[in-house]
């Protein structure tokens, strides 16, 4: 009991530490909730496991191939009414709600599995992904009648020519006109960048923060590409040693984010051991199964260092057959959180996984 207790309190001094001042206050009220209730405040379902891109890197592309057991689906509405009644206890206690984690607009029902959710729970709110490719003035307009807490729109440069050169499929014009789009609507508040890093577009990060300025926008989340095969591991910023050119890069960025009155999060150039923030969502795949996160529902390969590591998927359960607080509450489910949460010793399967040592999106460095 009383080492259960300490490490408790070690997990909230680590959490209190690491958050940014002016989100303290709600995202501590958010822990505390689910301390007290041991029951998830974020939920993914995944609605779809499809993307309208094929970026070469990205896992989904693997589907079928390096990852054999990927399976390329969009969730039918009579599927998603199956899930959401086994899962409707932690429903009505979560604070947030997301669709996928890849693009939630390609299943058509999304609108009306908002309804659903909000019948359930009417304080939830839904974070929302997308690379633009089928967000149209008509689906901006669908989108304002709903909570959305975040609206993060994919744009990995400054250029037209880097931007179409690192995602396939994508339209540099139509990402810039949905972005000016979002600027004249209610949601522009709450509308933020990701920028995934590599050698081919970290030059452009500090003019594309003063041109994100220019489009309205105060907030850029910035990634490290995460090499899933050897295919794209000559592009990452990351080393064992760090990086002083890219660090130097990233510097004149925060500089102009502060001049700009922005906020920019940036991951480590270099692996420090810190845990990984994606297993406190309760993710479910197509198919209920409920694991740490997307990456680990699947036989997924990490390349780190020249190293790649298959590991079989990381399911706790099934939700369609299991209790959903079983889960998340079962010995093994929240040992796996505490891991990441002390961020001391990765869990094995996440050993080659750059989430875990800062150099993605988890425990970013937060300027503003």
């Amino acid at each position: 009991m009383l080492k259960d207790t300490l490490q408790k309190i070690n997990i909230l001094s680590k959490k209190v530490r690491r958050l940014p001042p002016d989100k303290l206050y709600a995202r501590l009220k958010l822990g505390i909730k689910k301390e007290v209730l041991n029951s998830p405040q974020y939920i993914t379902l995944q609605t779809v496991s499809a993307c309208n891109l094929g970026c070469k890197h990205c896992f989904i592309n693997n589907y079928g191939d390096e990852i054999e057991d990927g399976q390329i689906r969009i969730m039918k509405m009579a599927e998603f009414d199956k899930i959401l009644e086994r899962i409707k206890p932690i429903v009505k206690n979560a604070e947030y709600f997301t669709f996928s984690s890849f693009e939630a607009l390609l299943n058509k029902h999304l609108f009306e599995m908002m309804d659903k959710i909000l019948a359930i729970n009417p304080q939830m709110k839904f974070p929302f992904l997308s690379n633009t490719m089928l967000l149209s003035q008509e689906k901006i307009s669908q989108l304002e009648k709903y909570p959305i807490s975040e609206i993060c729109i994919s744009l990995d440069g400054k250029s037209k020519e880097v931007v179409e050169s690192f995602k396939t499929g994508v339209d540099y014009d139509n990402v810039i006109n949905s972005l000016q789009l979002l600027g004249q609507s209610s949601l522009k508040e709450n509308v933020a960048v990701g920028f995934v890093a590599h050698k081919k577009n970290i030059h452009e990060l500090p003019d594309y923060v003063d041109f994100i300025n220019e489009l309205g926008i105060k907030l850029i989340y910035v990634s490290n590409l995460l090499s899933f095969t050897k295919n794209n591991a000559n592009e990452v910023l990351y080393s064992p040693d760090g990086n002083n050119e890219a660090q130097a890069l990233f510097n004149e960025a925060i500089k102009r984010a502060k001049k700009n009155n922005q906020t920019i999060q940036l991951p480590e150039l270099k692996p420090i051991v810190k845990g990984c923030q994606a297993c406190e969502t309760f993710f479910i795949d197509t198919n209920g199964n409920v694991a740490p996160c997307d990456f680990l529902a699947v036989t997924t390969p990490f390349t780190l260092f020249g190293n790649t590591i298959k590991n079989p998927p990381q399911i706790y359960g099934n939700v369609l057959f299991d209790d959903p607080l079983e889960i998340y509450r079962s010995e093994g489910y929240t040992s796996f959180r505490n891991a990441h949460r002390l961020g001391k010793e990765l869990p094995d399967v996440c050993k080659n996984c750059i989430d875990g040592y800062g150099l993605m999106c988890s425990n970013r460095k937060v300027y503003s």
